[in-house]
């Protein structure tokens, strides 16, 4: 199961008769995250670039040719009313997959911002120009742009910067965009023109997902509430990075209160940086506080059989419910002394408790009441078999 199919009842619906569409969609959306996440490494955004660009002609050609007449309809206009942007996008996405990579240029902007919103950012006084691509020393041109950052920055620090960084919401930024030229013709138009390429590609795509999901849900009949397309300001948390993303905690001390990087490529690497410790905690935590006999084993059993499902999340039961339910097979083995021949249960019993149990809460989290409710009894049952069985 795709990640996108879990995450809300429309999509689980749309995954029930079209659930080929739905991990397409997937990988389209997955492609444009992982281009905000490395906007600020030039290689790795060169490689997810021309991934985004075969996914999702892939996807185009795919929804034309071998489709429902919906889809093939809905993504036949898309393409017409966006003949330009697709044109050009198809163009690129057929040197990337015949000749090279496509390879963008850069133009960087340095100086004072200041922070309007967690998206929107206002540059005040700086240097450098956004409309089309620079050229940089040759200690400077495509480095990340944490590498960059300090050398360009030096001399706004200097002139325009207190050290403590007295007036809150105002710091030091670089603000980065990726430009392509473009230069073709096709059977009627001649296009030679600098292109935002990653401005381009990400409307066109999330765009086309939108007019895709929506013509869905017309045809069943329901609402489609999150598109995939939103507007970003000029300056914003992809394409620009901030002083407080480097180092947040001395923000904190200078401004007051907690202070968190903004920009999306460090929120999301620091997120996969603390879902490892967080892993790792847990599994430290639970280790000491297991089961340590067939009594208290069978006591977690009844508690949770006998419980409303709803209170397992209450403060007092979430820690121990979680655990119980992923590392039952450490509960079980801590104890009861495990002999697979002679064994009350049996692996494939504890492996169904995780099952059921990872279901239950995969549904609570969808909000999902119709299913809530019959997969919350499934596990219950499942824990009294257990307890009779110790």
């Amino acid at each position: 199961m795709f990640e996108l199919e879990k995450s809300s009842l429309f999509f689980e619906g749309m995954a029930k008769s079209l659930p080929e569409l739905v991990q397409n969609i997937e990988i389209v959306h997955e492609n444009k995250i992982l281009l905000d996440i490395s906007y600020h490494n030039p290689k790795k955004f060169i490689l997810n670039l021309n991934n985004s660009l075969r996914s999702l002609f892939f996807f185009i050609e795919k929804a034309i040719k071998n489709s429902p007449p919906w889809l093939s309809s809905c993504v036949n206009l898309y393409r017409q009313e966006n003949q330009k942007e697709y044109e050009i996008l198809k163009k690129l996405r057929d040197v990337s997959a015949h000749q090279a990579l496509v390879f963008p240029k850069e133009s960087i902007i340095t100086g004072l911002y200041r922070i309007k919103s967690s998206e929107d950012y206002l540059p005040k006084i700086g240097m450098g120009d956004l409309n089309s691509p620079g050229k940089y020393s040759w200690d400077l041109a495509m480095k990340n742009t944490d590498e960059i950052f300090y050398e360009l920055l030096v001399f706004h620090s200097l002139v325009f910067m207190d050290l403590e960084h007295g007036e809150p919401g105002e710091c030091l930024g670089i603000t980065r965009k990726w430009f392509f030229h473009v230069k073709f013709k096709n059977k009627t138009t001649s296009y030679d023109e600098t292109v935002d390429i990653y401005d381009l590609i990400c409307k066109f795509s999330a765009s086309l997902l939108d007019a895709v999901c929506s013509s869905y849900a017309k045809g069943v009949g329901i609402q489609f509430t999150t598109p995939f397309h939103y507007q970003m300001k000029e300056f914003n948390c992809i394409n620009t990075l901030l002083e407080i993303d480097l180092y947040p905690s001395l923000f904190t001390k200078w401004w007051g209160g907690e202070v968190k990087a903004m920009n999306f490529g460090v929120r999301m690497n620091r997120y996969q940086g603390d879902a490892i410790a967080a892993y790792d905690d847990i599994h430290n935590e639970s280790y000491s506080k297991l089961c340590d006999s067939p009594e208290a084993y069978k006591k977690l059993l009844i508690k949770y059989r006998d419980m409303d499902p709803n209170d397992y999340f209450k403060e007092s039961n979430i820690d121990e419910f979680y655990s119980f339910i992923y590392l039952n097979h450490w509960h079980y083995k801590n104890s009861i002394k495990f002999d697979l021949m002679n064994s009350s249960i049996q692996p494939s019993e504890i492996m169904h408790l995780q099952r059921l149990g990872k279901v239950f809460l995969a549904e609570h989290q969808k909000e999902k009441l119709c299913t809530i409710m019959s997969t919350s009894k499934d596990l219950r049952e499942h824990l009294d078999v257990l307890s009779i069985k110790i």
